[in-house]
């Protein structure tokens, strides 16, 4: 919920949808009309992952270490954007937002980076994914949510196909879910189990929020479960806990008998 110690800078009530810009000491933020939190910038640090579930959705980091092409459905307040031309400056970068709004706002309030390796396109996520194309991504985050929750266009079956198809042989999808509606979790889930050969589900502690990673071949778990001097060198250059991700990776998917034996395929 909205912290009231915050400040108001910038408010657009359009459509009955309204959205708004707050200020504290050390963050801003950018609120949906349900009054809850969409994105954070720290002030100190703009690349900085501040809401955790984005921090879990950077798993495939491991899957492919340096990701030459990456995709976002949903530009938000542009946290990602913001990290990913901190850390791999040299990659390039697609960014979708259906919302013209939501990215001039992205713009004019969040330091949204302007550079030649970065691509903003103001469209649905689903009329993207099923344009023609030879493109392929190394890695894909699908974050849309708009003020009622999941956008609808995109978290089913006539998405998740299209968006399969333009991975690379090592890519990896990471899908944003929200748990609360058991109902519609549930079809989402069997959903991506319909379009993925595999998924592994990150529920982010303390939150709603569920990350599914999904890939068209089978788990890398050698790329995952990495030996710990490993996954502090990686944590330490993207300033990421890799190893709590892993180890919430290992808690929730499979079993041990599986993940040895995908390690010594």
């Amino acid at each position: 919920m909205q912290n009231h110690s915050s400040r108001v800078v910038h408010k657009d009530d359009r459509n009955n949808a309204l959205v708004e810009v707050r200020d504290t000491a050390t963050q801003r933020s950018l609120y949906f009309d349900n009054g809850h939190l969409q994105s954070a910038m720290s002030f100190l640090q703009t690349q900085e992952l501040i809401l955790s579930y984005t921090r879990y959705m950077l798993l495939g980091l491991l899957i492919n270490q340096q990701p030459r092409n990456i995709l976002l459905i949903g530009v938000g307040a542009g946290s990602f954007i913001r990290f990913f031309q901190h850390y791999y400056p040299e990659t390039q970068i697609d960014a979708v937002d259906y919302s013209q709004r939501v990215i001039d706002i992205a713009r004019s309030y969040f330091q949204l980076p302007e550079a030649e390796n970065i691509n903003i396109i103001c469209t649905d996520g689903n009329e993207f994914v099923t344009r023609p194309s030879n493109k392929r991504y190394d890695l894909i985050l699908v974050d849309a949510f708009d003020a009622q929750g999941m956008a609808p266009s995109i978290y089913r079956e006539s998405f998740f196909e299209p968006v399969r198809d333009l991975l690379t042989e090592e890519g990896s999808i990471s899908f944003n879910l929200w748990s609360s509606d058991r109902k519609f979790f549930a079809h989402i889930k069997k959903s991506l189990a319909n379009s993925f050969h595999s998924c592994l589900f990150l529920p982010v502690p303390d939150r709603g929020n569920v990350i599914a990673v999904t890939m068209d071949g089978d788990v890398p778990w050698n790329k995952i479960d990495l030996p710990p001097k490993e996954l502090k060198a990686i944590s330490n250059r993207l300033q990421l806990d890799f190893k709590q991700l892993v180890r919430i990776t290992k808690q929730n998917n499979g079993n041990l008998k599986a993940r040895l034996q995908s390690l010594f395929r």
